[in-house]
């Protein structure tokens, strides 16, 4: 199912990435919009006359005063550089809906519940692995339990970045990370309005980012360790089946 395309309306920014956004925007409109400048001026003209008499000539004289009067307001352009690039993506037909079907690189648009994570919730997630370990029975279980108190002992180590979850109508999943200075407000704020729960009727526009499988590569023994334990900490925080983009701008229509 196809999300619907946002028309002309009140946009609620979540998220931007506001570095992103203004490359974008130097790219399609060939500079950096910092500000925008209106200049109104008001001309007020009053005449003024006289009679000319002499001998030889008689006329009347006339005279104009006129006086300018001119303001001038420097506006923040703020969200118009979000959305004139959203709006100039989606006119050049760069966004694809079919977030499934896009190839690494595209830009995409999906829309859904969102679920906003923040480092310190997945901190406290890596931090009680042990609760959730069942005693170990066999060899192949004990094994496994080695590989995740390792992988906990390397988590401690690691600074987790926020993230989110986008849970689209069709049961798709759209996943990826935050930064937390692009957040309208700190993720802790949709906790305490939304529990558990999301928050329904978001879009987001952002580029599709698949991997390449470990196998693919050749990489040392080492770095081929550091690979599996990066995937190990994905499969932990993320849906499996989720595709993954950075995302560019969260927002919901009003």
């Amino acid at each position: 199912m196809e999300p619907e395309e946002p028309q002309a309306a009140l946009y609620d920014f979540l998220y931007r990435d506001a570095g992103r956004l203004a490359s974008y925007y130097a790219q399609l409109f060939s500079g950096r919009l910092t500000s925008l400048e209106e200049t109104d001026t008001i001309r007020d003209s009053a005449d003024k006359g006289g009679k000319l008499n002499l001998q030889v000539v008689a006329g009347d004289i006339k005279s104009t005063q006129e006086n300018v009067q001119s303001q001038k307001r420097v506006i923040d352009p703020h969200d118009l550089i979000t959305t004139d690039v959203l709006v100039g993506l989606l006119d050049r037909g760069s966004v694809a809906n079919d977030v499934g079907a896009a190839a690494h690189g595209t830009l995409v648009m999906a829309e859904g519940t969102l679920t906003f994570v923040d480092s310190f919730m997945l901190e406290m997630a890596a931090s009680s692995l042990d609760t959730v370990l069942p005693r170990p029975k066999t060899q192949e279980e004990r094994n496994s339990q080695a590989g995740l108190k390792w992988l906990k002992a390397m988590l401690q180590k690691i600074e987790f970045p926020s993230a989110f979850i986008l849970h689209t109508r069709d049961g798709q999943a759209v996943a990826g990370t935050v930064k937390n200075l692009g957040m309208e407000e700190p993720i802790s704020t949709y906790y305490f309005r939304h529990g558990a729960g999301g928050l329904p009727g978001v879009f987001t526009v952002g580029i599709k980012e698949v991997s390449t499988e470990t196998s693919e590569l050749a990489l040392p023994e080492l770095l081929a360790g550091t690979a599996q334990a990066a995937q190990a900490l994905r499969t932990l925080f993320f849906p499996a089946e989720a595709v993954m983009i950075t995302p560019l701008a969260l927002f919901r229509k009003l």
